[in-house]
């Protein structure tokens, strides 16, 4: 289980790749209306979100869409829903890339949406879960907030925390032991076809310097992860290591 903390860096750019687990189940949904402006039947479960566009993955049988097809549909999460128009920019076989047709209000919507107290209260504590899940070595915690956030805290094989990475929305924060914080933005994410667990592979550009906006805002969540999803010594360590 090694891997799942192998660096791999190209020659020509600053770019690493690193191998999670996936978690199966989201409960962030995209419906395309039909033409005549009802919610459609074709349901899209989204794998990553930020304020400028989403990932998104259709499950059951195929899709018909082509790069540059505009598409509108509804954001849906626990309740809460956001109308968006959309373009899409990429297909990998189920995997679509759509870039938002943004306005002001359509932004400030998205900010409201993806907020840091509503990115909270959908938080999972998958190293919790009763579903038989087939952790990698020493990953002590695990929390989920569907395609929003993904924290990844892992310890030594003795006690304490060696290393932890924060998902959220397109961009990357890690600290580990020795080497302190770094940033990235995530560039790709591709499922991987493993015979016992379910994995993804992401690959990241890493930041020349630590980028304090992207430290920030991890910190802003973090502050607010309750006990319940992780202990107060373990949040505390992660607000320290952030520089809270």
């Amino acid at each position: 289980m090694e891997r799942h903390l192998s660096l791999i860096k190209t020659d020509y750019q600053e770019l690493e790749k690193r191998v999670f687990p996936r978690f199966p189940f989201g409960f962030m949904i995209f419906r395309e209306e039909s033409s005549t402006g009802e919610t459609g039947k074709m349901a899209f479960e989204v794998k990553d979100i930020s304020l400028s566009g989403m990932q998104i993955s259709f499950k059951d049988g195929t899709h018909s869409y082509a790069q540059g097809t505009n598409i509108i549909g509804n954001l849906q999460w626990r309740g809460a829903t956001v109308k968006v128009k959309g373009k899409v920019q990429w297909i990998r076989e189920a995997c679509i890339g759509l870039s938002f047709d943004s306005s002001i209000s359509f932004e400030e919507k998205m900010r409201t949406f993806l907020s840091f107290d509503n990115i909270v209260s959908h938080i999972k504590a998958l190293h919790n879960n009763e579903l038989t899940l087939d952790l990698p070595n020493n990953l002590k915690y695990w929390l989920k907030s569907d395609g929003v956030l993904e924290i990844f805290v892992w310890e030594h094989t003795s006690s304490g925390i060696s290393r932890f990475q924060i998902l959220m929305m397109e961009h990357f924060i890690e600290w580990e032991e020795g080497v302190g914080l770094r940033t990235g933005k995530i560039m790709t994410q591709r499922d991987l076809d493993t015979p016992l667990a379910l994995e993804d592979e992401f690959v990241f550009h890493i930041d020349e310097g630590a980028v304090e906006e992207k430290i920030e805002m991890a910190l802003g969540v973090v502050r607010k992860i309750s006990s319940e999803h992780l202990p107060l010594e373990a949040r505390d360590f992660l607000v320290y290591k952030l520089g809270g």
